[in-house]
């Protein structure tokens, strides 16, 4: 087996939401710097005001999602993690869509996707698909869709279904009576307006591409 498929797939950490580990991230961030300085896990513990394990437990997922990388015992943003951490401090919009380019191609994106080609899941019974093999807590898988979701790569509904986003009634943009004239009003739309004119746009734009590809 060669060293590339030997690499163990990592959920992220158990009692620690999404969104800790987002703040966790932009403290590290805040805490490096623009030179991205590594930082001493006591001292991240310290600051943040968690166990020194809590931190720990958390870095291995936000390495492997290509957010942190470690030196030596002590913890890093990578270019991407700064750029993530910018980005959430002035919209988190662009933040999420940013992630969600970066996940394309990750072993949890990937999966995630397959499984829900054949139709929506129960956010549960993704978890369970996801964290097969990986643990025994539901939770961490539980942990893995809040972060899909996060990224758009899943939209999970109010009901807890989740769909792929071009599938799902969030993909469809609320355009209807809302004319975009400028791009600073589009910059200016609330989150998840500007997040469902994204997607429609790119629908729109994929289904343009295939038509001119069959011209």
């Amino acid at each position: 087996m060669s060293a590339a498929n030997s690499v163990r797939n990592i959920l992220p950490s158990g009692g620690f939401t999404s969104l800790r580990q987002l703040k966790l991230l932009d403290l590290i961030a805040e805490m490096g710097g623009s030179e991205r300085r590594s930082i001493p896990v006591a001292d991240i513990s310290a600051e943040a005001e968690i166990s020194a394990t809590t931190v720990s437990s958390a870095q291995g997922f936000l390495r492997q999602a290509g957010l942190l990388e470690t030196h030596h015992g002590a913890l890093a943003v990578t270019p991407s993690g700064l750029q993530l951490t910018r980005l959430r401090a002035e919209d988190s919009a662009r933040a999420r869509l940013f992630l969600r380019d970066l996940w394309r191609s990750t072993w949890f994106a990937k999966a995630a996707t397959r499984f829900l080609r054949q139709g929506p899941l129960e956010r549960t019974a993704l978890a369970e698909k996801l964290g097969q093999g990986l643990s025994s807590t539901r939770e961490r898988g539980l942990y893995l869709v809040d972060w899909l979701d996060y990224a758009l790569i899943v939209h999970v509904a109010e009901g807890g279904l989740v769909h792929l986003p071009d599938s799902s009634p969030a993909a469809e943009a609320p355009t209807s009576g809302l004319p975009l004239t400028s791009v600073e009003e589009v910059l200016a739309l609330p989150d998840d307006t500007f997040v469902a004119v994204m997607r429609a746009y790119t629908t729109l734009l994929t289904s343009l591409r295939g038509t001119a590809n069959h011209a």
